[in-house]
């Protein structure tokens, strides 16, 4: 019997998790450092940022999920590369993903050797957006990780925030209309790739 209400209770409290997007469940293919994540993994030292979205690992170009940072000449592109710069490159990194764009591109989270999920650091400081038009590509944690981390980041003027006027989401920028966001996810709290 206590062995029974230990199950249910470690059940429970596994479930629980906390508000920073990690799910904490045990690791498998599709997670890592406690982030359900894309089961194809890509290592290696950070050889080149392009932009505060796009970086060379290991011989590809790697697209950040699940954000989108400043185009070339917008306003703020140079202090979001070089804040993404300043976190990864020379560095090694984990990238996880589950397929790569029309590009030819990974697109995949991107985690420092101490499991500091990059992707959502570059929203959390400001240098990048969430890029909500995505979120059923991620579970329902990391989208109220990413969405917390903005909003966040709004509230305390950090980084692209800190700008008199309203930044323009690149988005926008460059197709000129705001992205659809989808209102509800077909897989409801959990990733669709």
């Amino acid at each position: 019997m206590v062995r029974l209400l230990l199950l249910i209770l470690t059940s429970a409290l596994s479930a629980c998790g906390g508000g920073d997007g990690a799910s904490f469940a045990p690791p498998t293919a599709a997670t890592h450092c406690g982030v359900n994540v894309g089961d194809k993994r890509l290592t290696g030292t950070v050889m080149l940022v392009e932009d505060g979205d796009t970086i060379f690992v290991a011989g590809e170009r790697v697209r950040l999920a699940s954000i989108d940072a400043p185009e070339w000449r917008q306003a703020y592109d140079q202090q979001s590369r070089a804040d993404l710069a300043v976190m990864v490159l020379n560095q090694t990194v984990t990238v996880t993903y589950s397929e790569k764009d029309r590009f030819d591109r990974v697109v995949g989270t991107v985690f420092k050797t101490d499991c500091t999920n990059v992707n959502r650091k570059m929203v959390e400081e400001g240098a990048a957006w969430y890029y909500e038009a995505y979120k059923c590509e991620i579970d329902i944690r990391q989208r109220t990780a990413y969405a917390t981390a903005q909003a966040e980041a709004k509230a305390t003027s950090r980084g692209l925030w800190s700008r008199s006027d309203n930044p323009v989401a690149p988005w926008v920028y460059r197709n000129g209309v705001e992205a659809k966001v989808p209102a509800s996810c077909p897989k409801g709290d959990a990733a669709s790739i």
